[in-house]
């Protein structure tokens, strides 16, 4: 149960990330990038478990890639410009921060 609450918890952050990286480019993407770092730790640190901590990484990573691939109607949630690449590669190494992080 605390594995499905982890992956759930990390893609209902992927979906905030990819929501607010747009609004004020770079105010936006900093703020993705430290909630993505900050959720993933917390999360470790309330379970004390690293397990969690990558279930959430992997959660963050099945929303991030959907979200960046062309969808039904050729829309990208996640486009290819300066914030959307930097969220897909900074957040994934926030992320891996995160879960190497000790707790």
């Amino acid at each position: 149960m605390k594995v499905l609450f982890a992956l759930f918890f990390g893609a209902v952050t992927a979906v905030a990330a990819t929501l607010i990286h747009q609004t004020l480019p770079p105010l936006g993407v900093a703020v993705a990038l430290i909630a993505t770092y900050s959720a993933i730790w917390w999360l470790g640190r309330y379970f004390g478990k690293r397990r969690y901590k990558v279930a959430a990484l992997v959660g963050w990573l099945i929303v991030i890639g959907k979200a960046g691939s062309f969808g039904a109607g050729h829309e990208l949630l996640i486009q290819g410009d300066t914030p959307g690449s930097t969220l897909l590669t900074i957040g994934f190494i926030a992320g891996l921060i995160a879960v190497f992080q000790r707790n």
